[in-house]
Formats: structure tokens, C-alpha cells, sequence
């Protein structure tokens, strides 16, 4: 009998779900809408109900508890998703599955699926930020995800504010998330980003936000390679502004790699995530 693995790639929007024999040998995959607990989940167990899972790997929001020891694993506890605090994502997966779990955050996953698959393949040290609804960022050291004593959460670094924006974050107000993610970029100009002509003064001011906070993440983990992905990266002409923003703003402090290998897109495009949670469906990696 064929083992089959399920992968759950859990978003603030959107979650995506596959069912394949190996983590790019998809059979099958749905998108639901991230909406409430009871409704999403059940899309979700509906979705598996007619395959028989050996694994399941799930990279989802957070923050999340991923200490595989701990009691509270897979445990939702902060309300960045309204109506989802308090979930246990390993005890409702566990429960209505025999399958094996194992659960990462949704950018670590996604950076796995790059080191893997894609554009961050041969790399020691991987970044992955997205940048959408939210901003987080996901590390690897030897294709293991760092975790650290609890797990990073990049998008609420502080970047400079020097227009005193409010910001949109529920939870910290004017952070890097705050600034510079989607619904930042609507706030701020009233329009929604996917109406901005390339021509539009929004762009610029977005690649000088991003630069700053990519800037401070080379700083503290000085990466071989930053994968940016996320709804507002389709936004193309942005990679050439923050890769010239971020040269300036290092001003050849260290040696740094050339920008077109420095910064890049995802390999694996739209599915860096769904690919990920499948590798970690099948066991690996270890976190650090």
C-alpha cells in the first residue's frame, strides 16, 4: 500500500491543503479561507477524510508552542488570527487522525521547502520573510529551523517610523508588520496595494521599510541567502528597490553578496509553503 502524507499550510487568509506521495509528488491539494476554528478545521478533516494518512505536516501561524514535549504542542496562544487563541492544533489534528503530526510555523515551512526544493538549496544559513496579510520570518541553520526558546516573530521587529504612521498591528501598533505589510500599505494610502501603479510614491517608501528590517536581519544572523515571499513581493519591481536600499543602508559595512543572490524570490513560487509542511510530513527537520 501506498503511505501518503497530508500537508497543511495554515494562514492568516487562506489555508492550503495537499495529499501526495512525496513533497513534490502532489495527488491532490484545495484552498480553503482561514476563517473561524470550527468552520476551518472542518474543511479541513473533510478534505483528509478520504485518504489515508500516514503524516501530516502542518505549518501554520502563530504564535504557536512547538516544544514537541511540551503538553501545550501545536498550542495558538496569541490572538494574531481573531478567534483562534487557544487552539491546540496538535490535539484537533491528533483526534481526528491516526496519522503522525508534526507542526512548524508557516514561514519556517516554507523556508524548509525552499532549502529543499528551492532557491535556498546549498545554503548554511536561510532566510524567508513573507510579506502579506502579516510579516514573519523564518531562519535555518543547516536546513533546521531556529527556534531559539521560543520561535522568532521578525514582523514585529521596531524599523524607523520617521512619519509617525500609526501602524496596524493589534498587538504593538507600528512594528515592521505594523508598517509595511498589506493592510499597512492600504492604510497608509488608502487604496489596496494590488490597485498601486508601479509608478506610485508607495512603492518606494515600502522597499525603504523593508530594506530597514531586512537590514537589521542580516545584521543578526548574516544570511547566505534572503528569500522574499508573500502577496505584496508579486509586486516584482520591489526586489530591484530593496536590494539598492539595502546596499545603501549597509554601505559595504561587511562583505555581502552580490544583491541579485542576496535577495531573491521563491524558487518554488506560490508553493514554497505546501511543500514545506509536506517535508515536515515526512519527519524532518529537526528545529535547533
Amino acid at each position: 500500500m501506498t503511505l501518503l502524507i497530508g500537508g497543511v499550510e495554515l494562514g492568516g487568509t487562506k489555508c492550503v491543503l495537499a495529499v501526495a506521495k512525496s513533497p513534490i509528488d502532489i495527488l491532490y491539494r484545495a484552498v480553503i479561507p482561514t476563517g473561524n476554528p470550527q468552520k476551518t478545521l472542518q474543511g479541513i478533516f473533510d478534505f483528509f477524510s478520504g485518504y489515508e494518512l500516514n503524516r501530516i505536516g502542518i505549518g501554520t501561524f502563530g504564535p504557536v508552542i512547538l516544544d514537541s514535549e511540551s503538553k501545550n504542542y501545536g498550542l495558538l496562544i496569541s490572538e494574531s488570527k481573531k478567534g483562534w487563541k487557544g487552539i491546540n492544533l496538535f490535539k484537533e489534528f491528533s483526534s481526528n487522525s491516526k496519522a503522525k503530526i508534526n507542526i512548524d510555523t508557516d514561514v519556517n515551512a516554507a523556508a524548509i521547502g525552499e532549502y529543499n526544493y528551492g532557491a535556498g538549496r546549498s545554503c548554511q544559513a536561510l532566510i524567508y520573510i513573507t510579506i502579506g496579510t502579516g510579516i514573519g520570518g523564518g531562519v535555518l541553520v543547516d536546513g533546521k529551523s531556529y527556534t531559539g526558546n521560543f520561535h522568532l516573530e521578525m514582523g514585529h521587529i521596531q524599523v524607523p517610523n520617521p512619519d509617525n504612521f500609526e501602524g496596524v498591528c493589534r498587538i504593538h501598533g507600528d512594528c515592521w508588520e505594523g508598517l509595511a505589510s498589506g493592510p499597512s500599505i492600504e492604510a497608509r494610502w488608502g487604496v489596496s496595494p494590488l490597485e498601486l501603479p508601479e509608478s506610485h510614491q508607495a512603492w518606494e517608501k515600502e522597499a525603504e521599510l523593508l530594506a530597514s528590517g531586512i537590514v537589521s536581519i542580516i545584521a543578526n544572523h548574516s544570511p547566505d541567502r534572503v528569500i522574499l515571499g508573500g502577496g505584496v513581493m508579486k509586486q516584482k519591481h520591489l526586489f530591484s528597490m530593496i536590494r539598492s536600499k539595502v546596499g545603501e543602508m549597509w554601505n559595504d559595512y561587511t562583505p555581502l553578496a552580490s544583491p541579485s543572490e542576496l535577495i531573491v524570490e521563491p524558487g518554488l513560487g506560490s508553493d514554497s509553503g505546501i511543500i514545506g509542511a509536506l517535508v515536515l510530513g515526512i519527519g524532518g527537520p529537526a528545529q535547533i
